[in-house]
């Protein structure tokens, strides 16, 4: 059991931070500050954010009975949707570890929370436990089937048969890297992927080998740091250097250059922090674990991220805790005063996958609860005036090693792979946010009080009539997946063992979305089932702008009885206006009705036309309507369709200024 030296002073810091207070009024349940009216503590009845949380089911088979989204796990958002794979903006990029997909159980998914469009690529056999996407690093030559490596490109790693592999931006094609050679040994096995936006290089971490490793794409150079400890996940910071989880002895870990300020070089070193024991508990769970699981029981732990202001987070999946590394008062990370603050709630149990955003005071933790069914979020401006056992800040100096290293090159194979794409309809539900009580210091734009750590539990997880009507809860979906912000007050993530993908949306969300670019035209989401005058039901999702020429940024798919599919590839003709009609008066957006028309694939055949009209009644979207027609590239007409939404909505938005 480890010994925890504990920083007094910081230990000691609470809400009032040694200030004087007033007397308590009781009438109010609140404590004043002296001085004046603004309350230390929020009122302990203070409604805290709520939630607008929708859920796509990803196991509902689309004909001829495939089942694709089964397991969906560790997600990334993509808010400009540079991956390109016919999901538009914002795209979030979904590994999952079980289908029935045709080329394989496991691979990736890329899907549209507003277009409710869904791609899938089957892959490989096993259970994928990592994925990023290449944001900002160069255009390398080299890559796939005469393709080029470079932004927008997505890397999954996992304990497959193809165990680290990439998707080139806006194509079909894939290397795969390490499978039987020295990258991976005899088990086949990566947890975790993590890309330097500056150079383009990828990081791994490999627990039965005790590595972590550094790939350059192009070349397939392989350099592997041998830290021991079972390494799982790994992050990045602004210096380029890896940081990793070690499982099996609960520490971090992270590779150094050293005074030639190159990486694998002799001079290179580790650095070593232990993270403190709650009452002997481990902080993470052991990766892989000792007794070989089934796919639906490996899930994420220890997992681990770094901030805008360089701090690095993680998940203390075993202890039900949530960590932070930092550099203490001198802000160095990498010197004696280093600390690990550790924070927990009532609930909180196995945190999964973690993603931050926003800095300062409107830096945020996200992280997604597996025991605990929940979404939850860490404000550390209301987490650090907590007291024991909600936060225990702990100095842990960092220790500095020598350890061994090799490189070498790995084999890789290039394929194709064609995609499966469908729309499905989400079901949408309120949830409350709950926490321990708030200083009333942070709030969200509309008033409304932040706690330390906010819980959205349980998440919901519907149970699913014929006709898409929730009738009940299937419990315990399993949260796991977590992406950052991609638009103002959403982020999204996934349930491994609910097999279903979610949206979440709430004022608690603090940091800004990425801006549209000035000038982008006013366009039309949403999508929804409409059925034809013989009863057959037809499931459309969309993203479409009000003028033609968004390359890559207009999406629609449409899906019908018999596994009949079209997807659009290109708009010819799109115009947005308002019918005097429809209400409200006068819309929102400045219109709400989108006419258009457009070329595309047609049960995955070329040469195919849609025409289209949607419009956008307000909400819930019941009166929305949409009317489609869609020719073969014979010029005959293969559906016929339009009529009031049975599910689903439509949402017209103004164009950016």
């Amino acid at each position: 059991m480890k010994t925890r030296t504990r920083n007094i002073q910081t230990q000691r810091r609470g809400w009032a931070r040694g200030r004087p207070l007033a007397p308590i009024a009781i009438a109010g349940l609140a404590v004043l500050l002296a001085g004046g009216a603004r309350q230390a503590f929020a009122w302990l009845g203070a409604t805290f954010p709520h939630a607008t949380v929708k859920v796509w089911d990803t196991a509902v088979p689309i004909p001829p009975s495939l089942s694709l989204g089964l397991g969906p796990g560790e997600s990334v958002e993509d808010p400009g949707g540079r991956t390109s794979h016919g999901t538009g903006a914002p795209t979030v990029v979904t590994i999952y570890a079980q289908s029935s997909h045709p080329l394989g159980p496991s691979g990736v998914s890329y899907w549209n929370p507003d277009a409710n469009v869904f791609v899938w690529y089957g892959k490989t056999l096993g259970y994928p436990s990592g994925v990023d996407i290449n944001r900002g690093g160069p255009a390398q030559g080299g890559g796939p089937l005469g393709t080029w490596f470079g932004p927008g490109d997505a890397w999954i790693a996992g304990q497959q048969n193809e165990p680290l592999y990439v998707q080139i931006a806006g194509t079909n094609a894939f290397r795969t890297y390490g499978a039987e050679d020295p990258l991976t040994g005899p088990s086949g096995k990566v947890w975790g992927v993590e890309v330097d936006e500056t150079t383009g290089d990828v990081f791994v971490a490999q627990p039965d080998e005790g590595r972590i490793s550094r790939l350059a794409p192009a070349t397939g150079q392989v350099d592997m740091w041998l830290v021991g400890g079972q390494p799982a996940y790994v992050t990045v910071d602004g210096g380029g250097r890896p940081y990793a989880t070690l499982s099996a002895s609960d520490q971090i870990a992270r590779v150094n250059p050293g005074l030639d300020g190159a990486f694998a070089t002799a001079d290179d070193t580790v650095s070593l922090w232990n993270v403190p024991s709650l009452n002997g508990l481990v902080s993470f769970r052991r990766v892989p674990p000792l007794l070989p699981l089934p796919p639906t029981a490996e899930n994420p732990n220890g997992l681990i991220t770094a901030d805008a202001a360089g701090n690095i987070w993680f998940a203390e999946s075993n202890s039900n805790e949530v960590g932070r590394l930092d550099g203490g008062p001198d802000g160095v990370l990498g010197t004696a005063d280093d600390q690990i603050c550790e924070y927990t709630t009532s609930g909180l149990a196995n945190p999964q996958q973690m993603a931050t955003g926003g800095l300062g005071a409107l830096l945020q933790a996200f992280f997604t609860e597996g025991d605990g069914n929940s979404m939850s979020i860490l404000t550390p401006v209301e987490a650090d005036r907590g007291l024991p056992p909600a936060r225990i800040c702990t100095t842990v100096p960092a220790q500095t090693i020598i350890v061994g290293q090799r490189e070498a090159i790995t084999r890789h194979f290039d394929e194709e792979v064609p995609p499966l794409r469908t729309a499905i309809v989400p079901t949408i539900h309120d949830v409350p946010g709950t926490g321990d009580p708030a200083s009333g210091a942070t709030t969200t734009a509309g008033g409304e009080p932040l706690p330390p750590i906010l819980r959205f539990s349980p998440m919901p997880n519907p149970i699913l009539s014929a006709d898409g009507t929730p009738i009940g809860d299937a419990g315990n979906g399993y949260p796991s997946g977590m992406t950052g912000v991609y638009a103002t007050n959403r982020v999204a993530g996934a349930y491994l063992r609910g097999n279903k993908c979610f949206e979440l949306t709430s004022g608690a969300i603090l940091s800004s979305a990425p801006l549209p670019p000035a000038g982008e035209p006013g366009r039309m989401t949403g999508g929804g089932s409409v059925f034809t005058a013989d009863g057959r039901r037809v499931t459309h999702g969309f993203a479409i702008h009000c003028t033609p020429g968004q390359k890559g940024q207009d999406v629609l798919q449409v899906n019908w009885a018999d596994g009949h599919r079209f997807h659009l590839e290109a708009v010819a003709t799109a115009s947005c206006s308002d019918d005097p009609a429809i209400g409200p008066a006068p819309p929102a957006a400045g219109f709400d009705t989108l006419d258009g028309s457009g070329t595309g694939e047609y049960d995955g055949q070329e040469g195919a036309t849609a025409q289209w009209t949607f419009t956008d009644a307000g909400e819930p979207g019941s009166n929305d309507t949409a009317r489609i027609v869609i020719h073969d590239a014979a010029g005959n007409t293969v559906l016929t369709v339009s009529g009031a939404l049975q599910k689903g909505n439509q949402q017209a938005h103004a164009a950016s200024r």
